[in-house]
């Protein structure tokens, strides 16, 4: 803690309903006395905004207002200005971060640590607010998306692992063709070599050459070879078009039958969701700027009911009498009301409040709704012009290969025509040993064109079976990366863990000190316990869900010691219950390390001996013990502490 020997000056102008004033704080403890809250708390605002809270409250009529802070040669300013209906900080405070200041530093009415644990609430986010764990949820984070990824990846792959048996067999059935193909290839060539030697003799070509009878009818032969290759050639292709042509009229039958059972175009549905929707968030965004209002003027509200000021009180300038307890000043009018109204009033905004809420809380499950079934219309509309794209390609697409059958037939018959007439032009028994050759070569040709194919089939096959195998083989690693996500996942909610429960027992141990040197009696102890739900997850999915759970034991006159609830407290423990939970904050996040004011309201309720300790020790910590009273509560305290007299 750094500390600060001088004094501290404080101006504050327009703020709450006070116009103008100007203190000055000693190190130690200062008592801000006055008659009531509304003639201390807007100077201890004051404080606190010039110190970095962004809080203080403003009239519904002022522009804005201004604090200034001298500390140790330094000075500290603001200025806040009303913009529409919110109000904009400027300026240089003492701390660039006030949110642990306001926490556990700036103990006013409205203290949320306060009013944490005397409404109930879960104590969490109090009790770990210094613990850095940001680092290791974002990591738990990151490895929890990896795992996901992981998942989706393995979930592919088993997918996948049913096509591997089909590959399997569908080599094994190519490697039995190309087998039958190459011994029937070897038989085929075998049997063209026995009626022409030239397929195994390369001279037996020279020697007929020299036989003055064979040119003649060795032209013929050869052109009649050509045209019974080419024959082949366009018989071949013929039944592969023919084949294509049948795969295209079955697939075009499965699109025409899936178009027919399809819903037609839902372009009026769309449209209407459409405008459905539109309303939809339009109705939204006007019940969240409701909620917004009704909640911004309840919290208005609450603030000015806790403390008891009222941005009139300051103008109001009449003393209350004894039947003045139970009134307020309303802060929109200026008079005089009974307490009861305005909660009356309070309750009918929660109940509108709460009314939008669950009027949002349907809307947005409709528009949830609606979008699905926008998606589903959308999903479908996309499906039917897809199968209508895939239907006019596989018409041309068959228009094409039509063409091709027809182009390729008349090609077929002009050969056989061809052919035909060379074989009656030769006439002769060699034409017909020829034709014997020709069909043979024929023959080869067919076997060996058929063999290419389906090794080339096969490649493809092996080539995509390897594929997937080495797919496969990832997944034994995958899956070992899982476990290790799994395993680092663990260790680092294990520190999350230990961290939380390291902040729960130095609280639990702050507490204990505040309570003994209270010395109330009747809390015999007050502590927090950490109930973790298992293996749930907060809202981000990186942290273990659980409660931070206040326990109160109380002793009785005869010393007994029970265990009992908050709501059985009566006011002053509920109170100071809520008071030494935030002290117990101040000291385990070191607040006093970042800003030296300690600064003290609405504690009316507590006597002045439990204040007294409760100053006495702070003190031990904070430079500045700034504390707002009553003159009666104040003149409780030791004459060594300065008093100060609201303006």
């Amino acid at each position: 803690m750094a500390t600060t020997n001088g004094p501290a000056r404080l101006t504050v102008a327009r703020i709450a309903g006070l116009d103008d004033a100007t203190v000055e704080f000693e190190p130690g403890v200062s008592v801000v006395a006055g008659r009531n809250a509304a003639d201390r708390t807007p100077l201890l605002w004051g404080l606190a905004a010039a110190l970095g809270s962004d809080e203080p409250p403003f009239e519904e009529s002022a522009d804005g207002g201004r604090v200034e802070l001298a500390v140790e040669s330094e000075v500290y300013t603001r200025a806040f200005v009303r913009e529409g209906d919110r109000v904009v900080a400027s300026g240089d405070p003492y701390l660039e971060d006030s949110t642990t200041a306001d926490l556990f530093a700036f103990l006013l009415g409205s203290n949320e640590a306060r009013q944490a644990v005397t409404g109930d609430r879960d104590l969490r986010e109090f009790v770990t607010h210094s613990v850095d764990t940001d680092a290791v949820s974002e990591e738990i984070a990151d490895l929890r998306a990896e795992r996901a990824e992981l998942d989706d990846r393995i979930a592919e792959l088993s997918a996948l692992e049913s096509e591997r048996p089909r590959l399997r067999e569908r080599r094994d059935e190519l490697d039995a063709a190309v087998e039958r193909l190459e011994a029937e290839l070897a038989d085929r060539r075998e049997a063209l070599a026995r009626i022409e030697p030239s397929a195994v003799d390369p001279d037996a070509d020279a020697r007929r050459e020299t036989d003055t009878d064979a040119p003649d009818a060795e032209a013929r032969a050869d052109r009649l070879r050509e045209l019974n290759a080419a024959l082949d050639d366009a018989k071949f292709e013929l039944e592969a078009e023919r084949e294509s042509l049948d795969a295209l009229d079955a697939e075009l039958d499965e699109v025409e039958s899936e178009l027919a059972s399809c819903p037609t175009d839902p372009a009026g549905e769309l449209d209407d969701l459409t405008d459905e929707l539109s309303e939809s968030r339009e109705r939204k965004r006007r019940l969240d700027a409701d909620i917004t209002d009704v909640q911004r003027t309840l919290r208005f509200n609450e603030q000015f009911l806790t403390s008891g000021v009222s941005p009139v009180a300051a103008s109001a300038g009449e003393d209350g009498g004894p039947d003045d307890d139970d009134r307020v000043v309303c802060w929109t009018c200026g008079t005089s009301v009974p307490e009861a109204s305005i909660e009356s009033t309070l309750d009918q905004l929660r109940t509108l409040r709460d009314d939008r809420r669950e009027e949002r809380a349907e809307l947005t499950e409709r528009l949830e709704r609606l979008q699905e079934r926008r998606s589903e219309l959308e999903d479908q509309r996309r499906r039917r012009r897809d199968l209508e794209t895939r239907r006019e390609e596989l018409r041309r697409e068959r228009a094409e290969r039509r063409a091709r059958v027809e182009d390729l037939e008349a090609r077929r018959d002009d050969l056989e025509s061809g052919i035909a007439d060379l074989r009656r032009d030769a006439g002769t028994a060699e034409a017909d040993d020829r034709a014997a050759v020709l069909a043979a070569h024929r023959e080869v040709n067919r076997v060996e064109f058929e063999l290419e194919r389906r090794r080339e089939e096969r490649a493809a096959v092996v080539d995509d079976l390897d594929s997937l195998e080495a797919q496969l083989d990832r997944r034994a690693d995958l899956e070992a990366r899982q476990d290790g996500i799994d395993d680092r996942i663990g260790e680092l909610r294990g520190r999350i863990e230990r961290l939380e429960r390291a902040a729960v027992s130095a609280f639990n141990d702050r507490m204990a000190d505040v309570l003994d040197a209270l010395e109330y009696d009747r809390l015999a102890r007050f502590w927090i316990e950490r109930r973790s739900d298992g293996d749930s997850l907060d809202d981000a999915g990186a942290t273990p869900a659980g409660r931070f759970v206040p326990h109160i034991e109380r002793r009785t006159d005869d010393g007994t010691v029970y265990e009992d609830v908050i709501d059985h407290l009566p006011t002053s423990e509920r109170e100071l219950i809520g008071l030494v939970f935030a002290v117990a904050g101040y000291l385990v996040h070191e607040v006093s390390d970042e800003v030296p004011f300690f600064v003290l309201d609405s504690v009316e309720a507590i006597d002045a001996k439990h204040v007294r300790r409760l100053l006495a020790y702070v003190g031990r910590d904070a430079d500045y013990v700034v504390v707002g009273l009553s003159g009666e509560n104040a003149r409780g305290l030791p004459d060594s502490y300065r008093r100060l007299r609201a303006p």
